[in-house]
Order: structure tokens, then sequence, then C-alpha cells
């Protein structure tokens, strides 16, 4: 199997309007780099033109990998990405790169010294653009639930900026129980609970507002946290 430095791993949702200037925004940001790279696209479940949109991508350049899940499912589709990556680091980026590529980088260079890097809209929230509302309840979340109940020390766990060495990769997605959106989440707390390297970096982010409701942040979010809590303090062998 052909190995390479980095993969560029795209969770794609209904993603018809970003995938693709996603993808050649991408190209253009790597490219100067000099690094052996490949993108793999997991359309995950969407019912719009998502996945059109990457064979024909995975078409146009040999670089990039295509498939599809027929269920939409946060930590599925990141751990499907992660069993098919060759790239020794893969970086998860959120199609519509809210993070601002110019810290790109960046994030590739800290993982000469990390295991684990990802950005964070609390460092410097000066340079984060994001509606209020939604602001208070990433604070409420990442405070209370996740540094309170799950004792995490970093301060924000839900930026899709991130970077990781592969066999962390999929080491710690297989330990991960909930198929949801959780999972990105609980991947940060069992790289913190195996002593693996992080690091959190402020990086400039500008919302792309699509509303969720309450109920459906509690379902997706609230419920997994206390579920991992009950299971971290619990059964030893988590």
């Amino acid at each position: 199997m052909e190995g390479y430095d980095l993969t560029i791993l795209l969770i794609a949702y209904n993603e018809e309007s970003f995938l693709e200037n996603c993808v050649r925004k991408v190209i253009q940001v790597i490219t100067p780099l000099a690094l052996k790279y490949e993108i793999v696209i997991v359309e995950n479940g969407s019912t719009d033109n998502t996945f059109n949109i990457a064979k024909k991508l995975s078409n146009e350049f040999p670089f990039i990998v295509a498939v599809h899940l027929d269920r939409p499912s946060g930590t599925n589709a990141i751990r499907k990405g992660y069993s098919i990556a060759r790239g020794n680091i893969v970086a998860n980026l959120d199609v519509d790169l809210s993070t601002d590529m110019c810290h790109f980088k960046e994030l590739i260079e800290h993982t000469k010294q990390y295991d684990v890097v990802a950005g964070s809209r609390f460092l410097d929230p000066s340079i984060v653009k994001r509606t209020s509302d939604r602001h208070f309840l990433s604070i409420v979340y990442n405070r209370v639930f996740l540094r309170g109940l799950l004792r995490s020390k970093l301060k924000d766990h839900g930026c899709g900026f991130r970077a990781v060495k592969r066999e962390i990769a999929n080491e710690l997605y297989n330990q991960i129980k909930d198929n949801g959106f959780f999972g990105p989440n609980e991947f940060l707390i069992r790289a913190q609970r195996k002593g693996y390297r992080i690091k959190e970096f402020p990086v400039k982010w500008k919302e792309n507002y699509r509303r969720v409701g309450p109920w459906r942040i509690f379902v997706t979010y609230i419920i997994p946290v206390i579920k991992l809590r009950i299971n971290l303090t619990f059964k030893k062998d988590q």
C-alpha cells in the first residue's frame, strides 16, 4: 500500500455548496508545502448532490478518494476515513472551511512535536466570529460538561481543524462506542487519558450558521457526555 506524508480527511454531509471550493482551496494551500498527500472524502449519507461532486473530484485528481456511507454518523464517518487513510498524519477540516486555511501550515508543523493538534476558538476570541447564542452554548458545553464532568484540560473540543498521527487515530476511534456526532469530542478526552501529547492553538474562525435545535443538541452531545462519564468512572477497562 502506497504511503503518504499526509491525508486530508473531509467528512461531507449535504455539502454540495462547499465541497468543490474546499478541495480546490486545500490543493492550493498544500501544494507549496512539498508534501506527498491524498484527500479522502467520506460522503456521510447526504440527501443532496454531495457524493456526485465527490466522485467528479476523485475522477479529476488521482490523489482523491471518495467513499459513501448510507446513514449519517459523525463517528462512523471519521472512523471510516481513518481506516482507509494512508498518510502518516491525518488532518481533519470542516468542509465549509470555518477555520481560516492560513493556519494549515502551522497545524502540520505542530505534528512534528505533538501526537494530536487541535485548533481552538477560545484561546484568542478576538479572531473568532460567531453568534452570541452559539458562543454561550459552546462555553457552557465545554466548561461545564467536558472540562467539569470529564476533567478535560482543553478549552475547545468542537473545532473541526485537527491533525493526528494515523495509528493513534485508529486506536482511539476503535474505542469510541457513540456512533453519533459526539465522537470527535470523546476522541480528545480519550487522547488525554492515554497521555498523548496534545497541542491546542488559536485559530481564526468564522461561523457558517446552521441552526441546530436544543433537543438535538441535548441528544447528540449532553447524553453521550453523561454516558461517557459513567463508563470512565465505573468501567476500569475504558
